[in-house]
């Protein structure tokens, strides 16, 4: 039986009509580009609803399945940026890189030996191993790269980088480093000095496996400047902050919608659970300030409910 076979049968569908997707999947695509903040275009692409359905599937009943490191931090049930920038805030140095357009360079290539050394998934699937590798590349692909904006890529670039993180995670321990990475954006960090040397380690690493560091975005970041670990604040004695202007950007925010019916409630809510996750005390204060201006809840108040 083929995985388009077990899927079909989930999903109480034809597998004729299953495979007629799988086999136009590269077309099933909506095509979107955002500028990014280095003046670059970010290209977004959205599976239609059908090879949607799909990917989740795959996701649930494969990919889920395999390894993933514990210095992975994006992506996963239970993580956030505040947990993420929480495990460096004791440390007084930090190494931060990203790595060059991370998902656009993550080939099927790179999965394809690590789903051969998981074959028992596919056993227990009852699915011809062969046949399922084509129909995972069609449905989490889009000819050999993976896309931006798909719902199975995030879990496919956990699980390619696994071997990687592993062992940066097995240097760092050697070293008395801390070591995470979140999507595409690598941290170590340190109580003591952190040698140049640790650049070359990192680059021949990711090098060594297909990917490029962005030297643009790779620095060394002592306490005699502010630290951030992916958009969070560091402060000197050991707190997790979105900061000042992040701050009172919310806070103005707030303010417009409920004097002044101004404002995007999506976005403002959108901040508040942020605010939430991060600064709870900075929340409350908040929620208790502004509540003046409305009557009854505050948050439906902004949700114009």
């Amino acid at each position: 039986m083929t995985l388009v076979d077990v899927i079909a049968q989930e999903f109480k569908l034809d597998t004729d009509y299953l495979s007629g997707i799988i086999t136009c999947s590269d077309y099933c695509y909506k095509d979107y580009y955002i500028n990014k903040r280095d003046g670059g275009i970010r290209h977004i692409s959205q599976a239609s609803p059908e090879l949607k359905s799909m990917q989740y599937w795959v996701v649930e009943n494969v990919l889920k399945k395999l390894p993933v490191s514990s210095g992975a931090y994006a992506y996963k049930k239970g993580d956030s940026i505040k947990k993420h920038a929480s495990i460096h805030k004791t440390s007084n140095h930090i190494f931060h890189t990203d790595i060059k357009n991370f998902f656009e360079n993550i080939k099927f290539d790179m999965i394809k030996p690590i789903l051969e050394d998981h074959k028992n998934i596919f056993d227990s699937l009852e699915a011809d191993f062969n046949s399922s590798l084509s129909a995972i590349k069609r449905i989490c692909f889009r000819g050999d790269f993976l896309c931006i904006g798909t719902v199975s890529s995030p879990i496919v670039s956990n699980v390619i980088m696994y071997d990687f993180d592993q062992e940066l995670l097995n240097y760092c321990e050697k070293c008395n480093y801390t070591y995470s990475r979140y999507a595409d954006d690598i941290y170590i960090s340190s109580k003591d000095y952190i040698p140049e040397e640790l650049k070359d380690y990192v680059q021949k690493a990711l090098k060594s496996r297909g990917f490029e560091m962005n030297t643009k975005k790779t620095s060394f970041i002592s306490k005699k400047h502010r630290r951030k670990v992916t958009g969070l604040i560091l402060t000197n004695d050991g707190i997790v902050s979105i900061g000042t202007g992040k701050r009172n950007e919310i806070k103005k925010m707030v303010y417009k919608k409920l004097v002044h019916g101004e404002g995007n409630p999506e976005q403002i809510l959108g901040f508040l659970a942020f605010l939430k996750d991060v600064e709870p005390y900075t929340y409350n204060k908040i929620i208790i300030k502004y509540s003046k201006y409305c009557q009854g809840d505050i948050i439906d108040n902004i949700a114009d409910i």
